[in-house]
């Protein structure tokens, strides 16, 4: 799994925001979404480091995808969350914790992962067995390949028809006391803002789509060119 780890770290940083304490600086806010976003990558950082300096696309760290560490976060936060203190840091430890065992799911889900390091070296894995053999370019170019543009359009999409402009629009049209023109155009800019938001929504699902129609159609040749890597 590539670039669609960030996707539940970024569902999880927005479903904690019902929890977050209004005291809260804008600076700590932002070190929330850097955690939730940064827990979800951070266990392939080794990947990125072996592609760029060492010329093979692989991990060297196995124990940062193993169960055990986050269960470890996951007891953190529980313990935390029960005591009832410092709910900053629970936060934070608890996106960790989510950021992390998500990365494990998604890596199940796509390719396999030693799961059980380093109790077992097993690669557990739900993908076929070309992908969990064969590696990145196995991966990229073998159908589970699409649940990441599928992930990252989903984020997009709630992205884009859960901004401010949708929420909060009685307060945009109400924020000052106005005249009837004034009135008739703020509505009318909003109505624009929303017009616009929808088709965003219908260019990314379009784009997706498009994007998995050619995907298969050059499927055969793109996993004709990956074997021959």
């Amino acid at each position: 799994m590539l670039g669609a780890h960030l996707v539940p770290g970024y569902f999880a940083a927005v479903k904690s925001q019902s929890r977050w304490n209004q005291e809260w600086s804008e600076p700590q806010r932002i070190l929330i979404w850097i955690v939730a976003l940064g827990s979800t990558v951070i266990p392939d950082l080794d990947v990125i480091y072996n592609t760029l300096f060492r010329g093979f696309i692989n991990h060297s760290v196995l124990w940062t995808h193993s169960l055990f560490p986050y269960i470890g976060i996951g007891l953190c936060w529980w313990l935390l969350y029960r005591n009832g203190r410092w709910p900053y840091l629970q936060t934070l430890i608890g996106l960790t914790a989510i950021g992390g065992l998500s990365h494990l799911v998604l890596d199940v889900i796509a390719h396999g992962t030693p799961l059980f390091y380093p109790i077992s070296l097993m690669m557990v894995g739900a993908a076929p067995y070309r992908v969990v053999e064969g590696g990145f370019w196995a991966y990229v170019t073998d159908p589970i390949f699409l649940l990441e543009p599928l992930l990252l359009t989903l984020a997009a999409v709630h992205l884009v028809l859960t901004g401010p402009d949708v929420k909060n629009w009685t307060q945009f049209v109400t924020f000052w006391p106005m005249t009837k023109f004034e009135r008739y155009t703020r509505i009318s800019e909003w109505k624009s803002r929303i017009e616009i938001r929808a088709l965003t929504v219908i260019g990314l699902i379009g784009g997706l789509i498009l994007f998995t129609i050619t995907f298969l159609l050059l499927l055969p040749t793109l996993q004709s060119v990956a074997m021959s890597l």
